[in-house]
């Protein structure tokens, strides 16, 4: 059954959306630290098996930061509507026009602020020299010339199909049963960022209700790739649909805002959270035998509260004959104080053999009397 579901996400992901594989490149700005560049003699320096001399910038950071953000908004355009997937993005092709749109202002921006830097390049370079005067000759023998850093540039995208090669099938099913784990994941990354909106709290404001948003709108393009997304979505939705259109979210509804934002924030907890939304049968079942399971072991509890009462109760039976024994003999104690030969014991013997005696005796006079010998 498991594998019939893949197949058929595959099957969905194979007609329903494209592969977009991203590559953003630039120059670091950086170049090999070299032993030469510390004055180091053959002697002084230690063998790459066991230290690496790092690198040394010749460039300004600053000037190259610019190029990292776009590659960030890139980045941040293909996960916002689509997920990660074997080094690319998946994305559903009903967004694929609008992203690739996206990424080709992006592609432009990247090409003009590329070329704006090779033309600043040697000026660039001097403004580091003139900062650094004591690196200089280690700094001028590293830079090369603006038209080889032109190379390190580049900014493509390419949106392929997926396609299994022929009898390759299962070679992505384990990658496609990930697929929801993925999305789970990107959900949480953009959910825990909310923290210091939300603790400490007792509002949301406006501002932190347009992640919920973000993550509604992620997650219902993404829906159709795995059954477990569904019921995230549903309890979302129903709490934007709830929350007033402005100022501040209060009272329990900032409540529930709170309880969904630690659902979003737990990948594993939304993945087993949607799939015993959609099994609610077999739910059921396990809390029955759970409840099952606690009253078999409260009325154990109670034998055992019984058992042990009656043990209680026959150990104080006990105590209270022996107590009374106890009494008994406390009361022959009282009699060592008297001056007598014989024990007391043996009084009470001599007694009984008295009164047998007496018995005897009255027996043979009715016996004598019955027959008439007087």
């Amino acid at each position: 059954m498991k594998n019939i579901c893949l197949n058929d996400t595959l099957i969905t992901i194979a007609e329903k959306m494209a592969l977009i594989v991203l590559t953003v490149s630039q120059w670091s700005g950086r170049k090999k630290l070299r032993a030469d560049d510390l004055e180091l003699t053959d002697s002084e320096v230690p063998s790459e098996e066991l230290v690496s001399l790092g690198s040394k910038r010749i460039c300004n950071p600053d000037a190259l930061r610019v190029f990292g953000t776009l590659k960030g908004q890139a980045d941040r355009a293909c996960l916002k509507v689509g997920t990660r997937f074997l080094g690319g993005y998946l994305i559903p092709n009903d967004q694929l026009a609008a992203l690739s749109g996206e990424l080709d202002l992006l592609k432009t921006e990247y090409e003009v602020e590329t070329q704006h830097f090779l033309t600043g390049y040697d000026r660039e370079i001097e403004d580091w020299i003139l900062r650094h005067p004591e690196w200089e000759r280690q700094l001028r023998t590293a830079v090369d010339p603006a038209a080889k850093i032109g190379t390190k540039f580049s900014f493509r995208y390419r949106p392929l199909i997926i396609q299994p090669a022929e009898g390759q099938h299962d070679t992505l099913v384990e990658d496609v049963a990930d697929i929801a784990t993925t999305v789970f994941h990107e959900i949480a990354q953009i959910a825990i960022p909310l923290e210091k909106s939300l603790i400490g709290k007792e509002a949301m404001s406006q501002h932190a209700l347009r992640t919920f948003r973000r993550v509604q709108q992620k997650l219902d393009i993404l829906s159709f790739v795995d059954p477990r997304i569904g019921p995230i979505l549903d309890q979302v939705e129903r709490f934007l649909r709830q929350v007033p259109p402005s100022g501040p979210v209060t009272g329990s509804m900032f409540q529930e805002g709170f309880g969904l934002w630690m659902l979003l924030c737990d990948e594993d907890r939304m993945a087993r959270h949607g799939a015993g939304m959609l099994n609610p049968v077999v739910e059921a079942e396990v809390d029955a035998e759970v409840d099952a399971d606690a009253e078999v072991e409260a009325e154990t509890e109670v034998e055992s509260d019984v058992e042990t009462m009656t043990e209680v109760e026959a150990e104080a039976d006990i105590a209270t004959h022996l107590d009374v024994s106890l009494d008994a003999s406390d009361l022959f104690d009282d009699f060592d104080d008297f001056d007598v030969e014989t024990p007391f014991l043996g009084v009470f013997e001599e007694a009984r053999l008295n009164d047998a005696e007496a018995e005897v005796a009255e027996a043979e006079t009715k016996t004598i009397q019955d027959f008439g010998w007087f």
